[in-house]
Order: C-alpha cells, then structure tokens, then sequence
C-alpha cells in the first residue's frame, strides 16, 4: 500500500481473488474469440507464399519483464495500458495508450490533465477487474502493465492476444522501477532519461532555494488512517514518504516511528501527540484540488490533532501526492514549492 490517494471498495486480496475468478472464466471466452478472428481470417484473406507477410514483419527487440525475456515490436503503435498507473507512465514518454481501464470510479482522485488522457479512450475493465476480451476487441501490437494486477495466470492470456511486457516494482507504488520497465518496452528510453533530468534539474533547483527549510525544520508526512480520527504515518522506506524523506531530503521528526517496510504506518487517535508533536511541518494527503482527503479532514479536527504544535502555527499543509512517473513527480515537487515552501521562506 502506497497511500496514494485511491477509494476501495475491497480488500487487495479479494480483488485479487475476483481478479482470478474472472481470469478464469475468460479464458474459455478468448479462446473462442480467438479462433472466430482467426477464421473471419483465414476466410478473408488469400493463400500467399508468405514472401508479402515476410517483408511486412516489424522490427522486434527483446526487452526484460516480470514473467521472463518478452520480444516485443520496436515501434508499436496499438499500446493498450493494463494497469492502474500505466496510462500516464506512457504518457510520460509520448505515447498514448488506444485502451486503458475505465476510471469512472475514481475520477475525483486524478487532475484535469490526468484526465484528459484517459478520456474517451476505449476501456478494458477496471482495476483488478480486467476485460481480456476488451483487450482482445482493442487490436494491440503491444500490451504493458504491472505484476501487481497482472498475475502470471493472466499474462498468459493476454501473451495470446499480443506480446505482453509485466513490470515489477521492489515495492507497491514503485514507479522508478516500473515506469523505468514501461519505457523500454515502448523503446522510449530516451525520452525517460529526459523526464528523469527534468525532475532532477528541478529538485537541484528547490533544495538548493530551500536549504534551511528542507534541513532546519522537522518534518512528517501522513496520510489516511484505518480509524476515525487516527491516519498513517509514512516513512522513506514508501512511494510518497520517499518523496520527501529521500529525493527533498527534508529532516524527518524524531517523534515519527522508525521506518518499516511497508513504507507506512497507521496511527491510533490517542497516539497522536506522541507520533506527531516533534513536527515543526506537517505535509497531509490532498486530493486533487488541493484539499485534505476525508478522511485527514475529519482527523484534523479532532483535540489531539488541533493541540499539535505544527497545528496551531498553521504549519500543517495539504499535498495532492499521487506520483506515477517523472512527470508526475515534477508536479508534486512544484506543489510541495509552491504550498509549502515558498510561504515559509
């Protein structure tokens, strides 16, 4: 869990499960699916001495994914996004995916840019409810995605209906790495490495302006919690913690827990002096239009949160933080400027 800003409805695991049961079942579908287009196929199209089909082959490369060594098309031009994040870690790279999951039900935790992107494209599902046969409808030449949500069960199918490239992060919410897989299966390294300076140039940038700030200040950073009144505290070893912890390099609080592996931690209300009290800077889970997620609205109000040092300075500020790629990520460090930074110095 990545505590990007995300509502559900179930648990991972029983999206998991769902996740299974529907491959599963579509499986027997797509096989038939396939077997129709392959004989409307055969029909319509003439016998030849495959010298023609031949010389149309495209220029294959062999790239690395989850599931082992994939050969995929050098330049593909029908990318359909599998995955949750996948859309805008292509877009990060020039490409525009033809078909991606339906985001109806999440469209108050994305901007308007984000948005436009996926908007009247073509849907294959949603999350963790993917629609191979909607995969198949969509003519790929290359299908991407992440091991999170693409079991091996289900690369399997979708490897029958074009070559398919997995990406695995070392952590759920790992876009370094995945968005890193994700640009060299649509050969657009380069364009990567340009993004990746961008933000770089940024960062320079902003804890070069902000020095006292990102070192003098003692910083935590929260997100929703499982209780009402409590909230999570995140640690450098999660996506968004990382954010600040390791890439601004902003001095964590002593009273913050010691990191784990999760990258998160939920906090209890009665806790909240003692997790929270040592913060001179509190950065807090926004939404998309720069306010608290509910759940940290309510939690803000409570006595325990209202007595908090950082509280009554004013010093508690809301950060949209939902990173997928480089791109992304430049905007958060521009929010994180521009809402927290600039109105200390």
């Amino acid at each position: 869990m990545n505590h990007r800003s995300r509502t559900a409805v179930t648990t991972p695991a029983q999206r998991t499960s769902r996740a299974r049961l529907t491959t599963t079942a579509a499986a027997a579908a797509l096989a038939l699916a396939l077997a129709a287009c392959s004989t409307t196929t055969d029909a319509a199209e003439p016998a030849s001495d495959g010298s023609s089909q031949a010389a149309d082959q495209p220029t294959t490369r062999t790239v690395e994914s989850a599931y082992g060594p994939i050969e995929v098309p050098s330049d593909p031009q029908r990318v359909v996004a599998v995955s949750y994040d996948t859309p805008w870690q292509l877009q990060a790279v020039g490409v525009t995916p033809v078909a991606v999951q339906d985001y109806s039900s999440y469209s108050t935790e994305f901007t308007a840019e984000q948005l436009d992107l996926v908007d009247g494209l073509p849907t294959v599902g949603a999350f963790f409810e993917l629609n191979v046969e909607a995969v198949l409808a969509a003519e790929p030449d290359l299908i991407v995605g992440d091991a999170l949500e693409i079991d091996e069960q289900t690369y399997a199918l979708l490897s029958e209906i074009a070559p398919t490239v997995v990406v695995e992060g070392e952590y759920r919410g790992d876009w370094r790495t995945i968005s890193t897989g994700i640009a060299d299966a649509v050969n657009a390294s380069d364009e990567l490495d340009e993004a990746h300076a961008a933000y770089d140039a940024k960062l320079d940038e902003v804890t070069t302006t902000y020095a006292s700030t990102i070192a003098d200040e003692r910083w935590a950073a929260i997100g929703d919690g499982d209780v009402e009144g409590g909230f999570s505290a995140l640690f450098p070893t999660g996506a968004v913690g990382s954010l600040y912890f390791e890439d601004l390099g902003v001095t964590i609080a002593p009273s913050v827990p010691e990191a784990n592996d999760n990258g998160w931690e939920y906090i209890a209300p009665e806790l909240t002096d003692e997790v929270l009290g040592e913060a001179d800077i509190i950065v807090a889970g926004a939404r998309p239009d720069g306010e608290l997620t509910p759940g940290l609205a309510t939690t803000v109000l409570t006595p325990l949160f209202a007595a908090l040092p950082a509280q009554q300075t004013g010093s508690v500020y809301p950060v949209y933080g939902s990173v997928t790629d480089y791109g992304t990520a430049l905007a958060w460090l521009e929010r994180v400027e521009t809402t927290v930074l600039e109105p200390r110095s």
